[in-house]
């Protein structure tokens, strides 16, 4: 009997296990949907499908900045050679994301309308902060990096290829979609990013 007993309990215990696999699995997917119903509330659709490719892949862009952040920010000297190179990986997710942007941007076959503009450029305005508050991060960890054999190196040459790609993006296509009506609002974007770029570089002597 006692047996029997210790069978009922193991098997109740086996399935109360599996139950609750399920429920985890159930509240971990309706998070994911939840977060990604979320994610594309925030971005405005457009009723140009070049543009909202454009969008689209500049807030995959505006999502990879604010990681690269985060590494940075907690980045410090003891994370030693393989710690810089975490953010340098990171940062390749970023360029990437940045060359797939201008790819889709550049493509773009006609300047945006009055009411896709608005859509567009908004989310130009939300990467100028997340681009200052990445490259200020970057120079605000300079002495970490330096007390790192060439991991300074790595830095600068990912403030280059950043910079490339970026320029790509705004000096070739972005006024390319703007209408006249925007252009100030898109020069003012296009400066403030230039600005963070030239700080940066200054920081770590880069020509």
């Amino acid at each position: 009997m006692r047996a029997f007993s210790t069978l009922l309990i193991a098997a109740a215990l086996a399935l109360s296990g599996k139950l609750l696999s399920k429920i985890k699995a159930i509240y971990y997917i309706d998070r994911l949907i939840y977060i990604l119903i979320a994610h594309a509330a925030l971005v405005k659709r457009t009723d140009d499908p070049q543009i909202q490719l454009c969008m689209d892949d500049l807030t995959d862009a505006n999502a990879q900045l604010a990681i690269v952040k985060d590494a940075v920010d907690t980045f410090d000297r003891s994370k030693g050679y393989s710690g810089a190179l975490n953010i340098h990986d990171e940062e390749q997710v970023l360029e990437a994301r940045l060359k797939t942007a201008g790819t889709s941007c550049c493509a773009v076959s006609a300047v945006a309308s009055t009411a896709d503009a608005d859509a567009f450029l908004d989310v130009v305005d939300t990467m100028v902060p997340l681009v200052q508050g990445a490259l200020t991060s970057i120079v605000t960890k300079k002495p970490e990096f330096d007390a790192i054999f060439l991991a300074t190196t790595i830095v600068k040459t990912d403030i280059k290829n950043l910079n490339n790609q970026a320029n790509q993006l705004l000096d070739n296509c972005l006024f390319d979609v703007t209408p006249p009506s925007h252009t100030a609002i898109a020069t003012t974007h296009v400066a403030a990013i230039k600005s963070a770029f030239a700080t940066a570089k200054t920081a770590y002597g880069i020509p």
